[in-house]
């Protein structure tokens, strides 16, 4: 095929069309976007990034990103004739240019060689045809004039070597719109037709079947090879600033001012925007002036430039201003442009700063539309500050629109257009501050932490803090979850934070926060009195930022439970707590060594503050607990969990002598599912005995009744300040139980809740327990024997007790006891006597349907009782207030 086109003719086409790129009629406003000849000639093309729309008919994107040059090669390679490839985006993605660069580099040899022609499809000729009928032989013919008809007809016939490019089918959409058949299609370059079966025939491959064509459009198209242009990525963003400016040292310091600039984080994805954002810090910079700190203050910055580019008066800009601020589309017709005031702009080059003008200025069918969507919004929210007709403000509108508003309210950030325009309407000013108000209202009790970040970025951009501060005094703020956050939603929320001077409680459950994300959190963290990271993803830089803000800030409590923490970060942690006011830290299950222990006690030693450390289902190890126990000598921990950490005896005599030493401050101790054993509780009962403990927890500790002698014996000291113990999932059986069943009988026990579940016990056990309850001398609250197989016979005796004026039960669990419905009616009586009982847990028994009616009649006759559980689910039933049963 390639020898079907002369050499001549194809560097005559290239010649052609390179000048074409460099004379693109693109806007030259700086809302326009880079010109594409000052692209092409400085060498400025920065690649884009699209996403491949997978399912055509759900158009699904896949979030995988590419480099559309890299997309066009493998697209459109060899051996892909008949491909036809959509290109879409919103305004100022940088569709267009790109396209241009594809068009220079085939006409240089660069790329997509294997086409013997690149044509382009005449989209204004298309659309212009109306009813009228035409060839796309003839159009094509219409626009490259340098190619003879002759040679226009060999290369249609051999399509498989042609590429056409066929750039902003929006502008068809009419015709995209009209109802076709497939019979209506047509196959014959020669063949005339309208506007819309050619187009349809060429999008469907009817006609040219075998030719490659490259479209660029705002929307996908339908059963076509669509990639989405997503713009630039920041890596783009960077490489765009290093080719924008000459000095690399100034382009990497005012690439971080504007990723820093409120708002304009989110906007630079789109290479437009990023070309108005440098010419606008490069104004800037050589005027010496301070470069926008927001996006609201970009925008008034550049409504001034534009206007004092055209000397106009202050009277004359702000009826411009307003009366663009009237276009509620950003897409209008001659009649809204008129019908809006701007009858008398039709002529002037101002228009043309802010529209595209398609078509003659005074045609009825000539469309206008905004240049930038972002300016747009802008004049929009700025329209209400200087009209009164415009109506109130709306919750139909875009988020940039009311984030223009509340920046607009800021009088730093107006200031550049009230220079052009004059000042705003102060009492549209107030009314926008009452409406924010009562928004953050509205929003805060809610759940939706989504609704939470847009109302708080509305508070960031009006940069207010009373504004704030009475904002959030007057409204109920629910904390929930902010996990699932972005890098802009992590420097709002530490603007809010820092405005109200704290936060009580930061929920950051299952964050995978970036280190970037966790260093614009650091004034929010100063301020929390509580953290949750519970089951996230920390880097050791975030850890590092995280313990920055643990040993200047107010933190009281963290909890890191469950998280996934790099080699080094407990290390890190720990040397930032010998300098915090941290009193509670959760690192349960984070998979912490003995080296970590190492780094925990140097820190508990070394001037920490921390009260409680829960260490729960790590894999420590007796060398770790031992590490533990050299500190526990000398410092302020009151409670620590042990729960789950692969100890056993062999640690206990470490630990044992660090309790009693007078020093020792450790008063809840949580040893569960640890094989102690019963050389292990001896030497925890010597602890007891000298007072060291208030709460202790050895359940499933591997124990049995040989250890039950010495626990007594510590339990009937003098000393003993025992209040909780849980012995339960321990084989005590009878002989162990009854000792401390002996020892609750004595005045000097102090027990108030004891946990016996699982610890095989028997009907002489329940009726010493009974016995206990009954004696005026008991001070038990709470007791659970649940999991011992003993039937209603040995229950018996726990109700007997229930009716005693001594006893000062408040808590019964009897899960699993074998008990039957013949006990039901003894059961509620005693219940019913008692002047204590609150909680009664009766679930996983062998009781039957017909007991919930007199279990029911319980609970409704006795508002004493707050909860009555029992096992099946359809024997739960909610009762008046907070009761349930």
């Amino acid at each position: 095929m390639r020898s079907e086109i002369s050499y001549d003719v194809q560097q005559t086409h290239k010649e052609t069309l390179r000048n074409s790129v460099l004379n693109s009629a693109l806007p030259s406003s700086l809302l326009g976007g880079q010109p594409v000849r000052e692209v092409i000639q400085k060498g400025h093309y920065t690649a884009l990034s699209v996403c491949a729309c997978e399912d055509d008919h759900a158009r699904v994107r896949r979030g995988d990103q590419e480099a559309l040059e890299d997309v066009i090669s493998r697209e459109l390679s060899p051996g892909s004739e008949g491909r036809r490839l959509v290109l879409y985006g919103g305004v100022g993605m940088g569709k267009t240019t790109a396209v241009e660069k594809v068009i220079w580099d085939w006409t240089t040899g660069a790329r997509l060689q294997h086409y013997a022609l690149l044509m382009r499809v005449p989209v204004w000729e298309l659309a212009a045809l109306g009813g009228k009928a035409e060839s796309l032989q003839r159009m094509l013919g219409c626009i490259h004039t340098h190619i003879s008809t002759e040679t226009l007809a060999v290369a249609l016939q051999r399509p498989q070597s042609l590429l056409l490019v066929l750039d902003g089918l929006e502008r068809l959409q009419n015709l995209l719109c009209a109802p076709l058949s497939s019979s209506s299609l047509i196959c014959d370059v020669q063949q005339e037709a309208s506007g819309s079966v050619l187009l349809c025939s060429l999008l469907h491959g009817s006609l040219l079947a075998e030719a490659s064509v490259l479209i660029t459009s705002r929307e996908p198209v339908e059963s076509l090879r669509c990639f989405e242009v997503v713009g630039f990525s920041q890596t783009q963003r960077r490489t765009f600033f290093q080719q924008f400016f000459d000095d690399r040292g100034q382009a990497e310091r005012l690439f971080h001012q504007c990723e820093q600039a409120l708002g304009a984080y989110e906007q630079c994805f789109r290479p437009a925007f990023c070309w108005m954002l440098c010419n606008v810090f490069k104004t800037q910079f050589e005027n010496k002036n301070t470069p926008p700190e927001t996006l609201t203050h970009l925008l008034s910055i550049i409504t001034h430039m534009l206007l004092q580019k055209q000397k106009m008066q202050a009277e004359q800009s702000r009826a411009l201003v307003s009366s663009l601020g009237k276009l509620t589309n950003s897409v209008c017709s001659y009649s809204d442009i008129t019908s809006c005031g701007l009858l008398s702009f039709l002529h002037s080059p101002m228009l043309s700063a802010f529209l595209c003008i398609s078509g003659d200025v005074t045609h009825p069918d000539t469309t206008f539309s905004f240049l930038s969507p972002v300016m747009h919004e802008f004049l929009l929210a700025t329209s209400f500050y200087l009209d009164q007709s415009v109506q109130e403000i709306s919750d139909e509108r875009s988020d940039l629109y009311y984030t223009f508003l509340a920046g607009l309210s800021d009088s730093v950030q107006r200031k550049p257009i009230e220079d052009s325009v004059g000042k705003f309407d102060e009492s549209r000013i107030s009314t926008f501050s009452q409406w924010l108000m009562g928004n953050v209202s509205r929003v805060l009790p809610d759940g939706d932490a989504t609704k939470h970040f847009r109302v708080f970025q509305l508070l960031q951009h009006a940069r207010n803090s009373s504004l704030v501060k009475e904002s959030i005094s007057k409204s109920r703020w629910r904390l929930v979850g902010y996990s699932s956050m972005q890098e802009p939603d992590c420097a709002v929320l530490s603007y809010v934070v820092s405005c109200v001077g704290e936060m009580e409680h930061m929920n950051l459950y299952r964050a995978e926060l970036t280190d970037e994300q966790i260093e614009r959190l650091i004034p929010a963290l100063w301020l929390s009195k509580s953290i949750g990271l519970s089951q996230s993803r920390l880097s050791l830089t975030a850890i590092t930022n995280l313990s920055t803000a643990l040993a200047e800030g107010r933190t009281i409590k963290l909890d890191l439970s469950y998280s996934t923490l790099e080699k080094e970060s407990v290390k890190t942690l720990c040397r930032a707590l010998t300098r915090s006011t941290l009193e509670s830290l959760n690192l349960c299950g984070c998979s912490l060594t003995t080296a970590d222990c190492e780094a925990l006690a140097q820190m508990l030693s070394g001037g920490s503050q921390l009260r409680v450390l829960n260490l729960c289902g790590n894999n420590l190890e007796d060398q770790g607990l031992i590490h533990l126990s050299s500190a526990l000598e000398n410092c302020r921990l009151q409670e620590i969990n042990l729960d789950l950490c692969s100890l056993t005896a062999a640690s206990m005599p470490a630990l044992s002598s660090a309790l009693n030493s007078g020093f020792s401050e450790l008063r809840k101790l949580n040893l569960r599912r640890n094989a102690v054993m019963d050389d292990g509780m001896e030497l925890i009962s010597q602890v007891l005995q000298k007072g060291r403990l208030n709460t202790l927890n050895v359940s499933s500790c591997e124990l049995t009744g040989s250890c039950c002698s010495s626990l007594a014996a510590a339990l009937q000291s003098e000393n003993c300040r025992l209040t909780e113990l849980d012995l339960s999932v321990n084989d005590l059986d009878q002989s162990g139980a009854m000792q401390i069943c002996e020892a609750l009988m004595t005045p000097k026990c102090s027990l108030e809740i004891l946990e016996m579940s699982r610890c095989e016990l028997t009907e002489e056990v329940f009726r010493a327990l009974g016995s206990i309850l009954m004696s005026g001398g008991s001070k038990l609250v709470r007791l659970s024997v649940g999991l011992n197989d003993v039937g209603d016979t040995a229950a018996k005796h726990i109700w007997e007790a229930l009716r005693h004026k001594h006893c000062k039960l408040q808590h019964l669990d009897l899960e699993m006891l074998s008990l039957t419905d013949a006990c039901v009616e003894e059961l509620c009586e005693s219940v019913a006597a008692s002047s204590t009982l609150s909680t009664l847990i009766l679930k996983n028994n062998r009781l039957t349907d017909s007991s919930v009616p007199r279990l029911v009649k319980l609970m409704l006759d006795r508002p004493l009782m707050t909860q009555l559980n029992l096992t099946k689910p359809h024997w739960r039933y909610l009762l008046p207030s907070t009761r349930s049963s």
